[in-house]
Parts: C-alpha cells; sequence; structure tokens
C-alpha cells in the first residue's frame, strides 16, 4: 500500500473512485490480507465517528484529510499501486490518533463517577448498638447501596445529620434523588458539621441528574474553609 493509502480509503467510501479504479481497489483489498485489515481498521473508526459525533467533527476530519493530502507525496501513476507503508507513515498515524484522542476527552462533561468518592460511616461506633444501623452502616461501606436504604428504612428515628447525611447518599446512588435532596436541605440548613458537606452532595447529586447549571449553584455555595472546597472548585472550573 502507498502514501495515498488514507485517501483512497476516503475515496472508496465517499464513492468518489471511477468504477474501474473500484474495480481495482476491491481486488487489492481481496487478494492483500495486510490491506484488508488495516481497511476493516479505518472502516469501523470512520462508523464509529460517524454515529457519535456531529457536524463539528466531521469538520475535524476533513482538517485532517486536508493535512494527509499536503503531506503523503503523490505516486507517479505508471508504478505500481501497491507500495509499502513507511515508518514515516505510521508516525503521522499515531499523531493523528493521539490527536483525536485529546479532542474526545475535551468534549464531554465531567461525571458523578468522578467524584463520589464516600467516606465510610461509623455512626454505630458512638452509639448504642442497633441491628438495623449496624446492617445499614456495613452495607454502605461495602457500597450495597439498595440494602443500605433498605437497612435505614427500618429505623425508627434518623433525626441525626449524621444519619440522614450518609442516608442522603445511598439515596443519591440509588436514584432517588427527591428524597436525597430533603435530608440535605434540612442538613445544609442547620449548623451541623455536615452542613458544607451536604451542600457538596447537592450539588453532586443534580450532577448525576445532569442539572449542570443547578450543581454549579451549591457549587458557588461552599466556603473556602470547608472539607470539600477544592473538589468543589474542580468540578466548577470543569463545569465552565
Amino acid at each position: 500500500m502507498n502514501e495515498q493509502l488514507y485517501i483512497a480509503f476516503e475515496n472508496y467510501f465517499n464513492n468518489e473512485m471511477s468504477e474501474s479504479a473500484k474495480l481495482e481497489f476491491e481486488n487489492q483489498l481481496q487478494n492483500d490480507a495486510d490491506m484488508q485489515q488495516k481497511f476493516e481498521i479505518y472502516k469501523e473508526t470512520t462508523q464509529f465517528l460517524s454515529a457519535k459525533f456531529d457536524s463539528e467533527t466531521i469538520a475535524f476530519k476533513e482538517n485532517l484529510k486536508a493535512i494527509s493530502n499536503d503531506n503523503f507525496s503523490k505516486t507517479n501513476e505508471s508504478k505500481s499501486k501497491v507500495i509499502a507503508f513507511t515508518p514515516w507513515y505510521y508516525a503521522v498515524a499515531a499523531s493523528v490518533v493521539i490527536a483525536l484522542g485529546t479532542w474526545f476527552m475535551m468534549q464531554g462533561n465531567p461525571e458523578y463517577g468522578d467524584f463520589n468518592q464516600h467516606e465510610n460511616a461509623y455512626f454505630t461506633e458512638r452509639s448504642v448498638g442497633d441491628e438495623n444501623l449496624n446492617e445499614a452502616q456495613n452495607a454502605f461501606n461495602q457500597k450495597d447501596y439498595k440494602r443500605a436504604v433498605a437497612s435505614f428504612q427500618k429505623v425508627p428515628n434518623l433525626a441525626s445529620p449524621e444519619l440522614q447525611y450518609f442516608y442522603a447518599i445511598a439515596l443519591i446512588e440509588t436514584n432517588d434523588y427527591v428524597k436525597a435532596e430533603a435530608f440535605l436541605n434540612e442538613i445544609k440548613s442547620g449548623t451541623s458539621v455536615y452542613k458544607d458537606k451536604a451542600t457538596w452532595y447537592l450539588a453532586l447529586s443534580n450532577l448525576k441528574q445532569e442539572k449542570l447549571e443547578e450543581c454549579k449553584t451549591y457549587l458557588i455555595q461552599i466556603p473556602a474553609d470547608a472539607e470539600d472546597y477544592t473538589k468543589a472548585q474542580k468540578l466548577l472550573k470543569d463545569l465552565e
């Protein structure tokens, strides 16, 4: 294969080849296993781009094609159309892959899963033993949030901001946002040590629901001396 292979693939997919050139290309493809492999990789990448990204991606891809046209040397028409890839070609291809990867990563918003590293619960160590509380604590620390919620629901009194805080986190994890935010707003309006933590989790609850403007509203309320201030500022920056 020659240095115009990228352009040949593009022309074939875009139906820009003459009938004779197309037949010659397909015959070459059928009889060249190495070319088949590279063709399949190119086809899968092209289909992925077409399915997942918008017109901005198409424009980006066209720019890559223009760069390819400028940098790949033209071959003599009288020479054989089958030449080997050069190391230089692979270096250019690698740089294109890196550029694509960097560009794709820049497109996405931060996600809840980037920030949901919860502290462990230890409330039963500081209170009279209760079977349901003990079960809720163990389930929470094991990240079995569905079981934790079921155990919290059996506790007769959840007036403690600490219990409400961990219960709210488990509720967010199980997508019960309304109930979670009711507890968190109650904690936020109080004076306990969980006040600022509740604000942080109100932001995360909205992030998980992809309510990004609401998320920002809570993030800017977190004071500089709060434990989660640095994370809040990072998230706020990522959302801008």
